[in-house]
């Protein structure tokens, strides 16, 4: 059968301020970018994002900080 309004949740997901997502990322909904975060192009994303975090990979994982490159 089809579905019907009441078969979907509605759930925000938050992009902080200068957060940046590459090319074909994929944001689970519900998850929050933090500010200034940086996800890499092809990204999963299936949890929350620290600030200045750099994510990459499949599921997405935190690489690094963007407070600390020079």
């Amino acid at each position: 059968s089809l579905q019907t309004e009441s078969d979907w949740k509605v759930e925000i997901s938050r992009v902080k301020r200068r957060a940046s997502i590459g090319t074909n990322a994929t944001i689970i909904s519900g998850v929050t970018i933090g500010e200034g975060a940086l996800i890499g192009a092809g990204a999963v994303v299936t949890r929350d994002v620290p600030d200045h975090a750099i994510v990459v990979g499949v599921p997405g994982r935190v690489i690094g900080d963007l407070r600390t490159r020079e």
